[in-house]
């Protein structure tokens, strides 16, 4: 039974052992050429590129998946209308090279990989015998005999495979259709802003993929940290949180189990009540700020006991459109029934008075923009100071000898950027 995924075109090799594999299936597949006289002439300079780029894109993502006990093969689209697109997020290996490399990979004399061709399926609509596409599958790639021994013989493991470079980490994305769609990846041209941000994650990852972070976790692969700032809503002013790290898809103690940076545990530094604390910046009202919890209502006649769904009442002001009128998903529990949805907003409101139309404003990407561009501050002061910190959204992980300076850090950047000193605390 195929347990595929799909096929990541951004793999690499970083060890010599993998890069020699690569180069005998190579050596392989000249000969191969040679003997059938499958080209006329030498393929040109840029041409070779491209094609050694696609063979390592290929052979790493086999190798991975053959290691990857969840699946065991891969899916990928080989229609011209994907290969001979132009996109910045596709990938060199994702071009017009691919087909015939694999047709010559999967060869009974090569065997370097098994494919089960997809198909698309289409069917009459009108009288007038015009067809529509309604369905189909991706092509499936599976490691063929040769490669498995190989990578048995050659004992490759996860630690020999890395992203390359060339994968875009400033990703735009298109607004979503509806409520739950997935938003598409849109192209941009390039100006000094975008070209900026790309710098800034070249080099935070350049760091990241050097430090000596490492993860015992069996289902986690630590070489997966390169991260990607992603922008949405077709806006470089929304969204441009990261996302990418392999420590984002774990529980906090699984991070703390698991997880060690220069050989020290791992502790994780949050920001407080961070939203609502960009929201009184945005205000410009830092002097009418409450002191203590902003999200105790019991002065408004709503108990302590009910403030993780006002939390949840909260989050859904911000990101919300227009005004919730039922309490989000998950608060329920937390709030009693005896208490309205509008008694909340109304004692929320009374709380809040100088940000409370702002709430309400459907600022929330633009607040994620600015959350992020203070966790990527961060990540770069302490860069400067040989401080290793993997970020996820609104908190760090840093190793636990480091706390300290951590903690300065990140309440002297949060302040830079909104004239506030906010809360650092242990997650």
């Amino acid at each position: 039974m195929n347990k595929a995924r799909a096929f990541n075109p951004f793999l690499c090799a970083s060890s010599d052992k993998l890069k020699t594999l690569i180069r005998e299936v190579q050596t392989q597949l000249e000969g191969y050429e040679a003997f059938h006289k499958s080209r006329k002439r030498a393929r040109r300079a840029v041409d070779q590129i491209t094609y050694e780029r696609t063979l390592e894109a290929i052979l790493c993502d086999l190798c991975a998946v053959a290691l990857e006990p969840e699946h065991n093969s891969l899916h990928l689209p080989l229609s011209n209308k994907v290969l001979r697109s132009k996109s910045r997020y596709k990938g060199t290996a994702l071009g017009k090279t691919l087909p015939d490399l694999l047709t010559m990979m999967s060869a009974p004399e090569m065997d370097f990989v098994l494919i089960e061709k997809g198909h698309s399926t289409f069917e009459v609509v009108d009288d007038d015998l015009n067809v529509a596409f309604v369905g189909g599958r991706q092509t499936i790639l599976m490691p063929g005999p040769k490669l498995l021994s190989r990578i048995e013989r050659y004992a490759i493991t996860r630690d020999d495979l890395s992203q390359a470079a060339e994968e875009e980490v400033v990703i735009l994305r298109s607004p979503k259709r509806h409520a739950n769609s997935i938003a598409e990846y849109e192209d941009y041209e390039d100006d000094q802003t975008t070209q900026a941000l790309r710098d800034q994650m070249r080099d935070i990852n350049a760091w990241l993929h050097a430090a000596d972070i490492t993860c015992s976790h069996p289902q986690v692969n630590s070489a997966q940290r390169r991260l990607r700032r992603i922008f949405n809503n077709s806006d470089f002013a929304q969204g441009g949180r990261l996302y990418g790290g392999f420590w984002q898809a774990m529980s906090s103690d699984e991070r703390q189990e698991h997880i060690r940076i220069n050989q020290d545990a791992v502790v994780e530094l949050d920001y407080g009540q961070m939203s609502l604390l960009l929201l009184y910046a945005e205000a410009q009202a830092q002097e009418q700020l409450p002191s203590g919890d902003l999200y105790d209502l019991t002065e408004y006649g709503i108990p302590v006991i009910c403030r993780p769904g006002i939390k949840k009442v909260m989050q859904a002001i911000i990101n919300s459109p227009a005004l919730p009128k039922r309490l989000p998903k998950g608060a329920r529990k937390y709030v009693p029934s005896r208490i309205s949805m509008r008694e909340l907003l109304t004692a929320v409101e009374q709380k809040h008075p100088a940000i409370f139309p702002l709430m309400t404003s459907g600022l929330g990407m633009q607040l994620f923009r600015t959350e992020a561009d203070i966790l990527v501050g961060v990540l770069e002061a302490l860069r400067c100071q040989g401080i290793v910190a993997l970020p996820i959204h609104d908190a760090v992980l840093v190793a636990d000898a480091d706390k300290g300076t951590t903690m300065r850090i990140m309440k002297e950047v949060f302040k830079d950027h909104t004239g506030i000193t906010p809360q650092v605390s242990l997650g």
